[in-house]
C-alpha cells in the first residue's frame, strides 16, 4: 500500500512559515480507545516523542514507564528533561496499519516526533522536498 501526504505550514521564527512532513496517526490509550494525534515524520528522531500531557491522555501509569532522561544540543543539566519510554500502538488509517514502537513520552512540552525505530521499520518513507510530499510505503 503506498499513500502520499502534503506537508504542512508550522510557524518558524520571525513570523515565517516552514513546511514540514507530517502524517496523522491514530494511538492506542490504556482502555483500547484511539486518540488522534498529527505527528512531524523526522527521520533524524530515533525514537517517537511526545509530551506527558499525551501520556496522560493515554491513561498510562507514569510509574510503568522506563524512566529515561531526553537532552537536546546542550549539556548544561538544567536542559536535562525527565521522560519515560512505552511501547505504543499506533494505528495508520491510510494504510490500515498497525504498528507497535517505543515511544519517549517527556515531561514538559515535548514536540510530536515520528523517529526511526518501529516507524520506519514498518513503512519505507520518501521525502520530496520540491514537492512537499512525503510517500510512504508499507
Amino acid at each position: 500500500m503506498t499513500f502520499s501526504k502534503p506537508w504542512i505550514a508550522f510557524p518558524g521564527e520571525e513570523g515565517q512559515e516552514t513546511r514540514v512532513p507530517v502524517i496523522d496517526v491514530y494511538l492506542r490509550s490504556s482502555d483500547g480507545s484511539l486518540i488522534r494525534e498529527i505527528f512531524v515524520v523526522d527521520s533524524g528522531a530515533d525514537v517517537s516523542m511526545g509530551p506527558r500531557s499525551l501520556w496522560d491522555l493515554l491513561g498510562f501509569d507514569w510509574g510503568k514507564g522506563i524512566p529515561t532522561q531526553v537532552q537536546g544540543i546542550s549539556p548544561r543539566p538544567e536542559c536535562v528533561v525527565e521522560a519515560r519510554i512505552l511501547d505504543v500502538e499506533i494505528y495508520v488509517r491510510e494504510a490500515a496499519y498497525r504498528v507497535s514502537l517505543p515511544f519517549c513520552f517527556a515531561q514538559g512540552d515535548a514536540p510530536l516526533l515520528l523517529g526511526r525505530e518501529g516507524f520506519f521499520d514498518a513503512f519505507g518513507v520518501y521525502f520530496d522536498k520540491r514537492k512537499l510530499t512525503t510517500t510512504f510505503n508499507t
